[in-house]
């Protein structure tokens, strides 16, 4: 009898450890899960992490004038770390870090403009991460163009993220942000599409476009560029909301101008080289065009 009960109570007490046991590992492993953010469907990070995303653009054939660009990020779990925008080979670029869950941003420049025939860094920015779940970090493009004046269409665009010094994703295929509210008031003459590539794309079959309508963008981009949390109308380097918009209108004005020049050039051209085009039909040419 005294071996049954010494029996019973040995066969209660593993019952009790293993039982203990396995809801500590299960608590640790739900801690662990709270901890681990999913970013992009492929990158796990811990809470506290700051990651750096990179984006990198490549196949170009010609240099880059000028784009319009937005970078979206989840604001509930990440946190965008302000200064940290960088670009490698634009000179000047107007953007506003004041508006939670995206960075709208802008540049145009008719000297030292940058190839991107191969791979290298369009920008990079750093994220700290708030809580666990999972995110996104996308971007859209509304205009990006090179010399001829008309939107890119050989291109490459690819992604990284680091955490510190270790590489988490590299030559990832970034996300466009698909949002109905980006779609309805972002999009340009530039074609997004969901591969990261344009026309040099092998993947013909599955080479979708991401489009939205085509709206006035141009008044969305200004009060985005210029408008501040604060209100005070300037962006994050502090430049006056008359400023901005004068330097976001300037490629309007100057990709008109240099589309006139282009006109007068070929007119040139086909009357002779030494026979100066008539005014009025450069006139009329630029309001054909128009």
């Amino acid at each position: 009898m005294k071996q049954l009960v010494l029996k019973i109570t040995s066969l209660c007490f593993a019952l009790t450890l293993f039982t203990f046991s396995a809801l500590t590992v299960s608590a640790e492993d739900g801690a662990a899960a709270g901890d681990t953010l999913t970013l992009n469907d492929e990158a796990t990070v811990k809470t506290g992490d700051t990651v750096t995303y990179s984006l990198y653009l490549g196949d170009a054939v010609e240099p880059i004038v000028g784009f319009e660009l937005r970078l979206f990020y989840d604001s509930e779990y990440l946190e965008y770390q302000k200064g940290s925008l960088k670009f490698e080979k634009f000179d000047v670029v107007v953007y506003n870090e004041d508006i939670e869950g995206k960075i709208p941003m802008n540049s145009t420049s008719l000297t030292n403009l940058p190839l991107f025939d191969q791979k290298s860094q369009f920008l990079s920015a750093d994220f700290k991460v708030k809580k666990g779940g999972k995110a996104n970090i996308s971007y859209f493009f509304t205009e990006l163009y090179g010399e001829n004046m008309t939107y890119l269409k050989s291109f490459t665009f690819t992604y990284g993220l680091t955490v510190g010094d270790k590489a988490v994703v590299t030559d990832g295929v970034p996300l466009v942000n698909t949002d109905d509210e980006t779609l309805q008031n972002n999009q340009g003459d530039f074609i997004n599409y969901a591969d990261g590539m344009g026309e040099n794309s092998p993947n013909q079959g599955s080479h979708e476009e991401v489009r939205g309508s085509l709206a006035p963008y141009v008044q969305t981009e200004i009060v985005e560029v210029t408008r501040s949390v604060s209100g005070s109308g300037t962006n994050s380097g502090g430049l006056p909301g008359s400023v901005l918009f004068i330097l976001i209108a300037a490629p309007i004005l100057i990709a008109a101008v240099v589309a006139a020049v282009v006109i007068v050039n070929k007119k040139n051209k086909s009357g002779g080289e030494n026979e100066p085009a008539n005014s009025s039909e450069a006139e009329n040419s630029v309001e054909n065009d128009e």
